[in-house]
Formats: structure tokens, C-alpha cells, sequence
């Protein structure tokens, strides 16, 4: 039956109307949407038609559903004129308004042939429109070479892009409604979109496309293999910190092979071209867990505690978290590059597989290298809390009134030390002894053999316990030294009236004296020099001796070894016999990568006591500075304690060397923290603790301007008092230098007032915190700022 019978069997008095019809399907610039594909779909719609409930009205939408047809309009507007065609006309010929609502609606749903589940007719006539999909393979390249015909208009390039689109959304959904086509029809008209897509993948993607996403796909695989990696280190790590040695796990290896496993089998769907949900789903999985675990590592962050740190184990998890929504981003982001015609170009397979290793493996490492940095700054702001307490001192609080109690220019003045006699300098020749009360010389030490002692900074100077006795280091210049002679290094002086107690030629360092010994560490030999008597000996320990403490009759030294652990010693004063040792290595993971002149730290005896106290840096939580206590009248240490908030030591130029100072009552620590960008202030640490538990007493955070960080700045920079507060010089918001005072009530400047004299206020008034020294000398703080030196009320 010829199409005017098929028209005049539907609608047998309105010829006019169907020969107007066949007159659009034959006009010129159709080249597939013509007369021949009106009878294919009428054709099908006969095959179909016992799926429809009025298998007429859909053969009359099928000669209206491309009536009207230009290539140049823009989406659904063919359709839309069609339908409106059909209505006017269908309804001037007298056919029920319900019909023709019902064929203005099927024409209209060409447009997208998104028909749902229940509508039987608008089913069959979209499997009848999209019929030629599923047609042999000679009649589909007909129908392919008519579409290209009618959008000659379009170039090449974008035809090929906008066609690939289409086919590509057609392909993602069943394409036939109807039982009868989604069983018969289906299966070849994949492979024919399939063919056709294929064939237009040359002229639509871009030169070397295709490795865009094989780059982000490799990326992917990276995020993931460093998720698992991350995931690994996390549950590696205990759930609390400090943790018991029950409570470390170790790494777990099968987080990493798990995650390449999975790694590997993504790359393996990644070029199956014809299983795409299996890269699809698991982007989906990716990035669904991901977002949840972040979720519960926000939820579950713990708080911070004074005096305890958190464990690496929650910003592991974070991180790992983190890189795994970036996988499934970025595997998302690569399927869906690869399916857009610009990309679609696949590259040599050996060249995919070798730009998917590199980039993942580069991502890998770059997410894996940056999770140290994140996890050390996300332990130094969880760690890190403020206290203050009202702790009763154990002596009367020194009282300050800020009164500049006296000033004077000094030349070139390197570290400032308090003893009984005043305060002692280190000058480039020597030592000057001034007046705590009034700042006048009391006496003066100086060798015309001396070169630049000042800048031994105040390594330079020690003091003994009960301030007698002082020990200056004054390397001489070898221009200046007679020939065969070793000149002395040392020079222990009484700091009260400057006599000469004894001199010392040693290419060691000293580590402390008293009116009796100077106690000198030359690598791993410890050296004790008679003062005031004639004892010498010389003992030899297993490692460098890095600090060292002298105590009533005994002298007590650390030494320690790269990756061997440090230990502390008590050795007999009389012969350097070893009376007890305490294995620290036993109680703290120290780290093999640095030098132990580095992540050992200060040691300092405890007023009154038998107790010595030390600092020692580990690689737990990211770097975590510790403070220990030993017993020295039994070998046995007292307590440890985690510095909150502090990171390892001497890493960059920002570190610090960090200062342990004690009173009856506290443990006084100050030190910075290394992870500060150039030019920003710098976050020290200044914190107090009791010497009998290592309770915390209070802990301070101070911003320290970029002009005065320097590595020795905790040391030289900051005074103890005697009531346990601590004393340093900054400048203020208002321009001024002015002393600030750090203890249980806070961190509080104190404007240094001028005295009553014009003198006194031009004195006050050329303060500088150019170069900032403190001590403390008869329970008076005083300060230096590299050209004068001056002390408070």
C-alpha cells in the first residue's frame, strides 16, 4: 500500500491535507528525513501496533512528527511547529479535540523520545521514529550519509562533535520503549551508534585530545594509591597519644596493596571500552565515602588537652579522606572527557598506559610528601592550648614597677649573663663585670689574644649554680698566638671579684661549671678540670656528649647517638666513674634522620633538689618536643611529659634552639615553632610546669615579630625571675621597646618609665629592640639591645 492509500485509509476525506503532507516529506533539502523514512516508521508502527492502545492515532503523529523540517532551526522547534501544524489542520478537517491533543502530544514527544513507562503510544511511536538505529548496516549508512546531508551547512569538525554528543546521550538510556524493540532491535542499534561514533572520532577530536583525560584518569589512580597510603598511616598510629607500646600497631602493609589492587583494576575497566559503569560507579563510591569520612573526622577530632598531644591517627584520616573525594572528582572528570568528542581521539595504548603510570605515580607522591607538612600544622593548632593558673609561688613575687633604674651605652655587647657579682658581658676581648643596682663596671677580664668572643652569642657565658663562679669562652685568633703554644679557650673567673680561677686551652665545649670543676664534653669524651683543686679526669662514653649538668658530687651528662637513643649519666666527681644511666631510647621513639646535637636539648638542674631536667625532640605526632625528669640521687627517671603544639628542632630558618630554665617551683620552656611563612610573626611557645610531676602550669602563646627571630633568640632573649616569670624585650603597636612580662596572669607588656631626671627620659626614650638580651642579676631583670644596656625598678 503506497503512502496516499495508507493516508486516505486513515482520513479518507481529507486528501488535500495528505498530499500538502507528502509534498513537505519531498522537499529537497531532506535527505534522510524524507518519504522513505515516513514509510519505514508507518511500517513499524504496523509491527508495533498491537502495543498502542490507538494504533491510528499514532500513524496520524507519524505523518505530522516531521512535517515541518529545517536543519538550521534551533532544538525541538521542528517538532514543536509540527505539532502545531497537526493541531490546526487536523482540527479543521473535523477530528475529535481529544484525538488531536493526543497527536500534538506524541509529536512532541520526538523531540527528546523520552515517553514514560505507561504512555503505550507515544512508545511505539518513538520506537518507529528511532526504528532506523536498529536497521542492517547498509540501510544505517544511508540513513548516517542523509543526516550529513541535510547539516551541510555545519563543518566538519562541529558536525562530527554535535553528532558524537547525540549518539553518545542516545546510548546512555534503552533506546526502545517496546518489548518487541527492546528485544529485537536493541543490541544492533548499539553496535550501528557504536560504528558511527567511532567513525567520526578523527574528525572531532582535537590533536593529542585524548591524553587529557588519560592524564586526569591517572591522576586519579594517584589519589587513590595515596588515600590508601594515608589510610594506612592513620590506622597505623595509635588512637591516643602518648600511647602504650600495646597500643602502636605498626603500618598496616595491606592498605597500600589494596588500594594499587583497586588502582589496577580501574585501569584495567579504563580501557574496556564497552563496560563504562565500571569506572562510573566506583567514581560515584569515591567520592560518596570520601565526603562521609570527612564527615566523622570533623565530627570526631578531639579536643585539645594541656599537656597531652593528639595522635597523627585523625589528620591521617582527614588527609586520606580528603584524597579520596579528589579521586572520584577526578575519575568523574576523566570519564567524562573521554566521552566528549574533543577528547575522544584514544591514544597509542602503550603511550596511555605509560602517561596513566607517570601521572599517578606523580600525584601519589605529591599527595603523599604534602601529608607530613598538613599533619605537623594540624598537631601544632590542635595541641596547642593557653593557660593560666593562680599557683602559689613559693617566694614573694619580684615586684616591678617598669622605672628605668639605670642605662648606659656598651660597645658591641654579646650575651649578658646574671651572677652574684652583677651582670656579666661578653665582650669581643673578654668580660665585663657591671653593677646590678647601679650599672657601674666592677671589674673587667680581657686578653689581647681574644677574637670575637661576643659572637659565641650566650654559649659563651656560664654560670654556676649559686652565680659565683663564671666560665667564659674566648677562642683566640691564630695570628695572634705564638708559635707551639696552645693559648687558653676557657677562662673560669670568680664572678664577684673577677679573680682568675683558672684557664683552659680545649677544642671542646663546656658544658657547666662550678668553684670546683669546668666540666668540658670533646665528642664522646667527657672532661673534668680542676678550678680550685687540682682534680683532672677524663672518661670516655659511647656516644657525643651534647649536654651535661654539674650536681653537688656528681656530673650528669647526656650523650647520644644518631638513631642509637640517648642516655643520661651520673659520673663520679672525684674520678669520672659511672654511677647509674637512664636509656632514654627506652621511653622515647627518637628519630635516626637528624643529628643529636639537634633533637637533644637543654638539661638544667633543679634549685635545691636532686632532680635534673631535659628536653629531647621524637618524630611521634609529627614531631613532638618532650620534657623528662630524672632522680639523680637513684638513676631513675621521675616523669615525662609531651610538649603541646612544638615541632622538631634546627629545621629551617625559622627554628629556634629552645631554653629549659628552672626555680624551686617551675619548669620555664621557651620555644618556637619552625613552620612560619618569611616575613609573618612567629609563634613561641611559653610554658610553665611543675618540677615534681611535670603538671602543666600555665602555657602562653607570644607572637614574635619577624626582626627578631633568630635561632638563638629563646636562649638569649628571655629571662627567668625568681618567682617563676619570665622577662623579654619587644616591640609594641605603638612603635616603643618596652619589656614584657610572661607568666600565670598572662602575657602583659610593662612601658618602661623614664625617671625623674631629663637624662632618665632621653635614656628611656633610646631603647631599641634591635638586638635583645636578657638576664636576671639580684632579682633585677636586665636588658641589652646590641648598643645599650639598661635595667628596671
Amino acid at each position: 500500500m503506497d503512502l496516499r492509500d495508507q493516508w486516505n485509509r486513515l482520513l479518507p476525506h481529507a486528501q488535500p491535507l495528505g498530499e500538502d503532507l507528502l509534498g513537505r516529506y519531498a522537499e529537497q533539502h531532506r535527505h534522510y528525513h524524507d518519504q522513505r523514512h515516513l514509510t519505514e516508521v508507518l511500517a513499524t508502527i504496523d509491527e508495533l501496533a498491537d502495543a498502542a492502545d490507538d494504533a491510528d492515532t499514532v500513524r496520524l503523529a507519524a505523518w505530522f512528527h516531521d512535517a515541518i523540517y529545517d536543519p538550521q532551526a534551533d532544538p525541538g522547534e521542528n517538532e514543536e511547529l509540527s505539532a502545531q501544524l497537526a493541531e490546526l489542520e487536523l482540527a479543521a478537517y473535523g477530528v475529535d479535540a481529544e484525538r488531536v491533543e493526543e497527536i500534538g502530544r506524541l509529536v512532541r514527544l520526538t523531540a527528546k523520545h523520552d515517553c514514560e513507562p505507561d504512555d503505550a503510544n507515544g512508545a511505539v511511536l518513538c520506537d518507529a521514529d528511532l526504528r532506523i538505529l536498529g536497521m542492517p548496516t547498509e540501510r544505517y549508512d544511508e540513513y548516517a550519509e542523509g543526516i550529513r546531508q541535510e547539516y551541510a551547512h555545519i563543518a566538519d569538525r562541529e558536525f562530527a562533535r554535535g553528532r558524537m554528543s547525540f549518539l553518545q546521550g542516545l546510548a546512555e538510556t534503552r533506546l526502545y520503549a517496546t518489548a518487541k524493540g527492546h528485544d529485537e532491535w536493541e543490541q544492533a542499534a548499539r553496535d550501528n551508534i557504536a560504528r558511527e561514533v567511532e567513525s567520526w572520532v578523527p574528525k572531532a577530536a582535537r590533536p593529542i585530545g585524548g591524553l587529557i583525560p588519560i592524564v586526569y584518569f591517572g591522576a586519579a589512580l594517584g589519589a587513590v594509591v595515596a588515600a590508601s597510603v594515608l589510610l594506612g598511616r592513620g590506622l597505623g598510629a595509635a588512637p591516643k597519644w602518648p600511647a602504650a607500646p600495646d597500643e602502636v600497631t605498626g603500618f598496616p602493609v595491606w592498605a597500600p596493596i589494596a588500594g594499587t589492587a583497586l588502582s589496577a583494576g580501574l585501569a584495567c575497566a579504563w580501557f574496556r571500552r564497552a563496560q563504562p559503569r565500571l569506572v562510573t560507579y566506583p567514581a560515584l563510591a569515591f567520592a560518596v565515602v570520601g565526603a562521609i569520612a570527612v564527615g566523622l573526622c570533623w565530627w570526631r577530632w578531639p579536643a585539645a588537652q594541656p599537656g597531652a598531644a593528639m595522635s597523627e591517627r585523625w589528620p591521617y584520616l582527614l588527609l586520606a579522606s580528603v584524597a579520596m573525594v579528589l579521586a572520584g572528582a577526578l575519575l568523574a572528570l576523566a570519564r567524562r572527557l573521554r566521552l566528549a568528542p574533543a577528547y575522544a581521539q584514544a591514544p597509542p595504548r602503550l603511550l596511555s598506559l605509560g602517561v596513566t603510570v607517570v601521572c599517578g605515580s606523580l600525584l601519589a607522591w605529591i599527595v603523599v610528601s604534602a601529608g607530613e607538612p598538613f599533619v605537623q600544622a594540624r598537631l601544632e593548632t590542635a595541641n596547642t592550648v593557653s593557660t593560666t593558673t593562680t599557683t602559689k609561688p613559693e617566694q614573694q613575687p619580684v615586684q616591678l614597677d617598669g622605672a628605668l633604674a639605670w642605662s648606659r651605652e656598651v660597645p658591641a655587647t654579646g650575651a649578658i649573663a646574671g651572677t652574684a657579682g652583677g651582670v656579666a658581658e661578653l665582650r669581643p676581648d673578654g668580660v665585663v663585670m657591671s653593677d646590678a643596682n647601679t650599672g657601674q663596671i666592677r671589674w673587667r677580664y680581657s686578653r689581647a689574644d681574644v677574637n670575637d668572643a661576643a659572637s659565641s652569642g650566650s654559649k659563651g657565658l656560664l654560670v654556676s649554680s649559686d652565680g659565683r663562679t663564671l666560665a667564659a669562652h674566648l677562642p683566640y685568633a691564630g695570628s695572634r698566638a705564638p708559635s707551639g703554644i696552645d693559648l687558653p679557650t676557657y677562662a673560669v673567673l670568680d664572678a664577684v671579684s673577677g679573680k682568675v680561677l683558672t684557664e683552659v686551652h680545649t677544642d671542646g665545649t663546656a658544658l657547666a661549671v662550678d668553684a670546683n670543676q669546668l666540666l668540658v664534653s670533646e665528642g664522646n669524651y667527657v672532661v673534668a678540670h680542676g678550678v680550685s683543686s687540682p682534680t683532672h679526669w677524663r672518661t670516655q662514653l659511647r656516644c657525643n656528649v651534647t649536654q651535661g649538668e654539674l650536681m653537688g658530687d656528681q656530673a650528669v651528662v647526656v650523650d647520644a647517638c644518631g638513631g642509637n637513643g640517648a642516655v643520661v649519666r651520673g659520673l663520679d666527681l672525684k674520678n669520672g666513674d659511672q654511677r647509674w644511666e637512664v636509656d632514654l631510647g627506652t621511653r622515647f621513639d627518637v628519630s635516626a634522620e637528624l643529628d643529636p646535637a639537634t633533637w637533644v636539648g637543654d638539661l638544667v638542674a633543679v634549685p635545691d633538689t636532686r632532680e635534673v631536667s631535659g628536653l629531647i625532640w621524637t618524630g611521634a605526632a609529627g614531631g613532638t618536643l618532650h620534657q623528662w625528669s630524672v632522680d639523680v640521687g637513684e638513676g631513675r627517671i621521675i616523669w615525662t611529659t609531651p610538649v603541646p603544639g612544638t615541632p622538631r628542632p634546627r629545621l629551617g630558618s625559622s627554628s629556634c634552639d629552645s631554653q629549659l630554665a628552672a626555680t624551686r617551683a617551675s619548669l620555664v620552656m621557651i620555644t618556637c615553632r619552625n613552620a612560619t611563612d618569611p616575613g609573618q610573626p612567629q609563634t613561641y611557645d611559653v610554658s610553665a610546669v611543675s618540677p615534681a610531676d611535670g603538671t602543666p602550669q600555665w602555657h602562653h602563646l607570644l607572637e614574635v615579630p619577624p626582626k627578631l627571630q633568630q635561632p638563638t633568640y629563646p636562649r638569649d632573649g628571655f629571662g627567668l625571675l625568681p618567682d617563676g616569670r619570665v622577662v623579654t624585650l619587644m616591640p609594641q603597636t605603638n612603635g616603643s621597646c618596652s619589656p614584657v612580662m610572661i607568666g600565670t596572669t598572662g602575657i602583659r607588656p610593662r612601658p618602661i618609665l623614664a625617671g625623674p631626671t631629663a637624662e632618665s627620659v632621653a635614656q628611656s626614650e633610646e631603647v631599641t629592640c634591635n638586638k635583645p638580651a636578657v638576664t636576671v642579676a639580684g632579682a633585677r631583670p636586665v636588658f641589652s639591645d646590641g648598643t645599650r644596656l639598661f635595667a628596671l625598678n
